[in-house]
């Protein structure tokens, strides 16, 4: 179950076919669990490895999530991007590295270094019970089932025990189209308190009742990845990160108790390493105009909080070992409706 199928949306833009990350042509998806928890990998490219522009925003400066050092330095990466427990993204990273080496031996920098993977920090199971379950077998389980036909959304992948506005959360996604190109957004929600959930505007966490905000000790974060295939250079990627922020602020999901989060913008068109009659050296680059970009920021904010909903809509009736109560769907679709 999805926000519109109990009658509910964001904005007013047009989705792409699924209202999904993978509306982006190209682009894969794939989940995978351990013993404990689980990861979930996003795939640029459909096949082999090729050369991308990202940019990101993060919170409190992306320290746990790694390649942020390249992708500040050159504006682009080509390797899947991973979402991880925190105390697995080491044993991650490792899975990513055989997969480069898969495709390159010497590694470089067209083939998959450095592996990124965004941390997502707060999901309850002990630390040491997460870095023992996760790593090489997960990534190449992930990567083996990354799929352009549907995402399972909820209580899968990193999206395990994750809990939001008090009830279970996990993976969301969703898309937007516009006359620059689709966007597509994939959230990991894991924070927001109850009163501040809000659906287009309503504010449905005044009137819901019953649900208890997670205690103060577990830690209120978000991971989310934003794929487009609007051609766009590594600076205004970042500003599209940011913006897709707001949409993350509005549902309520980011506030004053969030403590860690990072959004990585991926563009697919914007750099052509292949195109023919190249120099040496030389690759193409290629960007939207000023004028186009209000309408992909509106994109992004209206995925990314449609995302954050798909998920709590998603994981209310999925099983669960966290404790955490699902949504009162009845409850949620009348307060929420106009």
């Amino acid at each position: 179950m999805r926000l519109r199928d109990l009658g509910l949306s964001v904005g007013e833009l047009p989705t792409g076919p699924l209202n999904a990350i993978i509306d982006v042509p190209g682009v894969r998806v794939g989940h995978a669990r351990g013993a404990v928890g689980g990861i979930t990998v996003v795939l640029p490219f459909p096949d082999a490895p090729k050369r991308y522009y990202a940019g990101r925003w993060s919170l409190d400066g992306g320290d746990e999530t790694t390649a942020l050092n390249m992708l500040e330095d050159f504006g682009a990466l080509s390797t899947p991007i991973a979402l991880a427990p925190a105390s697995a993204v080491g044993r991650v990273y490792d899975g990513f590295l055989d997969y480069g080496f898969g495709h390159d031996t010497g590694l470089g920098e067209d083939e998959g270094w450095p592996p990124a993977v965004i941390a997502v920090d707060g999901v309850p199971e002990p630390a040491v019970s997460l870095h023992a379950a996760l790593g090489v077998a997960q990534v190449e389980a992930a990567l083996s089932m990354a799929t352009s036909s549907f995402v399972d959304e909820g209580q899968v992948g990193v999206g395990q025990s994750l809990a939001a506005f008090g009830v279970r959360a996990g993976i969301g996604t969703a898309s937007r189209r516009v006359d620059g190109g689709t966007v597509g957004v994939l959230v990991a929600a894991n924070g927001g308190e109850p009163q501040r959930l809000s659906v287009n505007g309503i504010p449905v966490g005044r009137w819901l009742a019953g649900q208890i905000a997670l205690p103060p000790s577990r830690r209120r974060t978000f991971a989310a990845v934003i794929m487009t295939d609007a051609p766009l250079l590594p600076g205004q990627l970042n500003r599209l990160a940011l913006r897709a922020a707001f949409g993350l602020i509005r549902v309520g999901l980011v506030d004053e108790q969030t403590t860690t989060g990072t959004i990585l913008a991926v563009s697919t068109t914007g750099l052509d390493d292949d195109m023919p009659g190249l120099a040496a050296g030389t690759v193409t680059a290629r960007q939207t105009p000023e004028a186009g970009l209000p309408a992909l920021f509106a994109a992004a904010a209206d995925a990314g909080e449609e995302g954050v909903l798909n998920a709590i809509v998603a994981a209310h009736a999925q099983n669960t070992t966290s404790g955490v109560p699902g949504l009162a769907i009845d409850a949620f679709r009348g307060a929420a409706s106009p």
